[in-house]
């Protein structure tokens, strides 16, 4: 077997197992499932990935990475900046949501959403998702968390968290719901425009970010 045709395979192996991880669920994709609609051996599955456990960490990292790798870029270039753009929250929240909406854009025509796919990572308790999101996600909170303290210095640190934890929840419904926006607006609102979804995420984000301290109210 020639390169070209292992990298063929295991590519295949790949986007299959994607598509059943994001629709029907990690537990209830079997590996026997995967072989079948990739149409490949279970050999095959065990030569290019070992373990059912790590082709699902195959299968997000191939995501994850590559977006979490332009998220920090893009806040490196922000922060080498002039002050005030390094603490614009418009420049915050574009680092942090548009790499997500490209590979969502990017995955569309899948047939599964990228919030269906991500939304495993915190809706299953499969072993291997708690390990992504302290190895792969905990780079992105502690830089993405300065970040916003800097930005929001009337906000105690907890309330920062707590303040990117719900702007996580924008971006991840945002993406999941997609679909539901579309016909609610009886397709007024297109979830596929980027500067659209963009301009009204940051927008909303921004309005809850900027909210004044609970913790200085008391």
């Amino acid at each position: 077997m020639n390169e070209a045709n292992v990298r063929d395979t295991k590519d295949r192996i790949l986007d299959v197992a994607e598509r059943l991880f994001a629709v029907n669920g990690i537990e209830a994709t079997s590996l026997r499932k995967i072989t079948t609609q990739a149409v490949v051996n279970l050999a095959a599955v065990n030569y290019h990935f070992q373990s059912k456990d790590e082709l699902v960490r195959s299968v997000y990292l191939r995501r994850i990475r590559p977006m979490n790798t332009m998220r920090i870029c893009l806040l490196d270039a922000l922060e080498g900046a002039e002050q005030n753009e390094a603490n614009s929250l418009d420049g915050l929240l574009e680092a942090f949501f548009e790499p997500v909406v490209d590979m969502a854009l990017s995955l569309k025509n899948e047939g599964f959403t990228v919030g269906q796919l991500m939304g495993r990572m915190y809706t299953e308790t499969h072993t291997v998702m708690q390990n992504l999101i302290c190895t792969e996600m905990g780079e992105v909170a502690r830089r993405f968390g300065t970040a916003l303290a800097r930005a929001l210095p009337h906000l105690t640190q907890t309330e920062v968290l707590w303040r990117l934890h719900f702007t996580v929840g924008v971006l991840a419904h945002t993406l999941a719901a997609e679909e539901k926006i579309a016909i609610l607006s009886q397709n007024r609102i297109n979830p596929r425009n980027k500067q659209e979804v963009l301009r009204q995420m940051m927008t909303y984000a921004k309005a809850g970010l900027r909210a004044p301290s609970l913790e200085s109210a008391l």
